[in-house]
């Protein structure tokens, strides 16, 4: 009879447990293991693995391999997961993107809890500053009441509490609580800074400015004959205003520019100009301070006619130039931007010679419902969006 091997136990043990210790290291590396699958470096896994689990936990679900170094290069609070999805929607530097998302975090839950997601803001963060974002929770609105009115152009989110106190519809709400300044007559204190100033439809003037660092970047030379310098438009008024001009000389009438785009330091320096010859009261009433010109967009001119140019008339206004140019320019997409007895909406004295693009559909509305451009804006509201100073 053959004997039984005996069973060594203690090699028995051993074998079973190598699975069992490969198991717990795998358990307690699984971590770092999934980081370097992802592609993360050594030096990046030190930062990961030292965060909270949640913190963790959001940057191993993300989609995107994220520079820890990146931001570590600033003070941080090291929401990385955060700063890498800002920066991705904005393109901000650094240090603006730290800074943006660590004073929203501290608000994050408040702003959730009344439905204002992360993805929301951040995509309006140009919009919606941490003080605002105070504001909105101060006002302990929903955004279920509140996203009506915010879905329109030139919303505010400090205003929200006034706009859940009216009943009209969002756009009249909104107009009437943020811009009483779109009619001039109403006293009004605010100030924004037009954000998309390259709209063919922005609204200058006193409290709607254009940035001191904007210019237009597809300003040419107008292909007619003017005053005193080469006209410059925005290539789309450019090209209407040849348009306008050979269907004028068709009819035997003569435009000429007197003025087209001027930069921020040219209006700068006439403003000055103006208040240094004549005073106070002539500048504010005759000449806008620079960031609140119309010139400065590329898509408004002063014109006159040959006709006055060699001194045959005084005033374009007088000739049959300016009648063909006051029943024609809106075929071309030009209004009279300051008709007479307008001046009390528009906020500038009468300059029956300054015309501005606005494109031929807008143009014709406001020309065959007798409006200025104010009007239009009261009744469609704004097509861009605008940020209080």
């Amino acid at each position: 009879m053959k004997k039984r091997r005996k069973i060594n136990t203690k090699r028995m043990a051993i074998v079973l447990m190598i699975p069992v210790i490969c198991l717990v290291l795998l358990i307690v590396n699984f971590t770092k293991i999934r980081l370097s699958i992802r592609g993360y470096d050594r030096e990046a896994k030190k930062v990961v693995l030292n965060l909270d689990s949640s913190e963790i936990h959001d940057i191993l679900d993300y989609n995107h391999v994220i520079d820890i170094s990146k931001w570590d290069r600033v003070k941080n609070n090291s929401h990385y997961v955060l700063y890498d999805t800002y920066y991705r929607m904005t393109k901000y530097k650094t240090s603006k993107v730290v800074y943006y998302v660590d004073a929203y975090y501290e608000r994050m839950e408040d702003l959730n809890f009344l439905g204002y997601t992360t993805s929301f803001l951040f995509k309006n963060s140009d919009l919606y500053s941490i003080s605002t974002l105070d504001s909105l929770i101060t006002s302990n609105i929903p955004y279920e009441k509140t996203k009506k009115y915010l879905a329109v152009k030139g919303a505010q989110i400090c205003d929200v509490k006034g706009y859940s106190d009216l009943e009209s519809s969002p756009l009249k709400t909104v107009l009437k609580v943020s811009y009483p300044g779109i009619d001039s007559s109403k006293k009004n204190g605010r100030s924004y800074t037009i954000l998309s100033p390259e709209d063919s439809l922005v609204l200058v003037k006193e409290g709607f400015s254009l940035g001191s660092d904007y210019a237009p970047s597809d300003l040419r030379k107008v292909n007619v004959p003017y005053a005193t310098q080469p006209a410059k438009l925005r290539k789309e008024a450019a090209d209407a205003f040849e348009k306008m001009y050979k269907a004028a000389l068709k009819k035997d009438h003569h435009l000429v520019i007197k003025s087209s785009y001027r930069s921020y330091d040219e209006q700068k320096a006439a403003y000055n100009e103006a208040f240094s010859n004549y005073g106070s009261t002539y500048k504010l009433n005759a000449v806008s301070s620079a960031g609140y010109n119309e010139h400065q967009t590329g898509y408004s001119v002063n014109l006159t006619c040959q006709d006055v140019a060699d001194g045959i008339y005084n005033t374009f206004e007088e000739t049959s130039d300016y009648n063909w140019l006051e029943q024609n320019a809106y075929k071309y997409g030009f209004i009279l931007r300051y008709p007479e007895k307008s001046s009390k909406k528009t906020g500038v004295e009468n300059e029956t010679d300054h015309f501005r693009y606005v494109g031929k559909d807008v143009a014709k509305e406001i020309y065959l419902k007798n409006w200025v451009f104010e009007d239009y804006i009261l009744h469609h509201g704004f097509t861009y969006n605008m940020r209080l100073n």
